[in-house]
């Protein structure tokens, strides 16, 4: 197994080096900023987070500067990115390296799951891109990778503990000594434009001798894809069609940004739902959760609300 891992590490290196993005947290960039690149690429599209990067970067330049800034501020610079709950956990993340780390970010994966909003996968990711540490960040692309190429199978999800261990070890052994970075942007790159969930260019892959599956995908095509089945989230119709309260619950701090202050509710619930009618029971339980959660503040006086981003 040891030299197919190295095969297979070698190869992609090989095209890596050659087919590389140039994205604007690979520049030698500082351990925070790696920190901001992982949270807001975890469920934001690559060219977006470019844009508000450096957007982000320009507000709050240094983990102190973060750390310092409002938490009002935070949400605010957050605008555009969607799952504003990523907003809060960067902000008490800087504040707990600031305050308990000597503004230092912790190297190891055990300290880094430790801190504020950060998963195995970050504290992998970090530890890895940011201090070229030999950790496995095992995302959904690198698992449909590895168990593509390695065991021929689409379906990475899901997976009890044994399997995960043994997918873990396995990622590991793959990494070439002092190029655990080097190897995980090469993978990234890999399962974005190669190695992709849907349509992957098997034909042309530079792997396919080697990979199990790519036989199978060339026999049977979309059908060898594994689809996972999508459990529909809470949240209400919208037009005659279901959107979840995740969705409306954004729709209402992106209105916040743009319109602190006081509103009447009936026309609170015309902004951020389409066919708004007699919801306002249903309304206040998404402002009051949002509230819950941090997000804002609010203030009822009979038909009207005052809502403010928190500080």
């Amino acid at each position: 197994m040891e030299s197919t891992t190295n095969k297979f590490s070698h190869n992609l290196l090989t095209w890596y080096d050659k087919n590389q993005r140039d994205l604007p947290w690979r520049k030698n960039n500082p351990p925070y900023e790696i920190v901001v690149s992982e949270i807001m690429l975890q469920q934001t599209n690559v060219p977006k987070v470019i844009e508000k990067f450096k957007e982000f970067l320009t507000l709050f330049p240094t983990i102190q500067n973060l750390a310092a800034a409002e938490k009002s501020q935070v949400i605010q610079s957050w605008s555009g990115l969607g799952y504003n709950r990523r907003a809060l956990m960067l902000h008490k993340f800087g504040q707990e390296i600031v305050n308990y780390h000597q503004g230092i970010i912790p190297q190891t994966t055990k300290e880094l799951i430790a801190l504020p909003g950060i998963g195995p996968y970050t504290a992998g990711a970090i530890a890895s891109f940011a201090f070229n540490k030999p950790e496995p960040a095992v995302d959904v692309n690198l698992r449909r990778t590895y168990m593509r190429y390695f065991h021929g199978q689409d379906q990475a999800l899901p997976m009890n503990k044994l399997e995960e261990a043994e997918l873990y070890t396995l990622i590991k052994s793959s990494i070439p000594k002092d190029k655990s970075s080097l190897l995980h942007n090469a993978l990234m790159d890999f399962g974005s434009l190669i190695c992709k969930a849907k349509n992957p260019s098997c034909e042309s892959c530079f792997q396919s001798k080697e990979c199990k599956f790519a036989p199978l995908y060339k026999q049977h095509g979309q059908k060898a894809l594994f689809v996972k089945e999508k459990k529909q989230e809470p949240g209400i119709s919208e037009n005659g069609k279901h959107i979840p309260n995740r969705i409306f619950r954004g729709r209402i701090v992106e209105f916040i940004r743009n319109n602190p202050g006081t509103i009447e509710i009936q026309i609170l619930g015309e902004k951020i739902k389409k066919d708004f009618t007699n919801e306002q029971e249903w309304l206040l339980t998404l402002i009051t959760k949002l509230e819950k959660d941090g997000f804002i503040t609010k203030e009822i006086n009979e038909k009207h609300i005052e809502l403010q981003l928190s500080n």
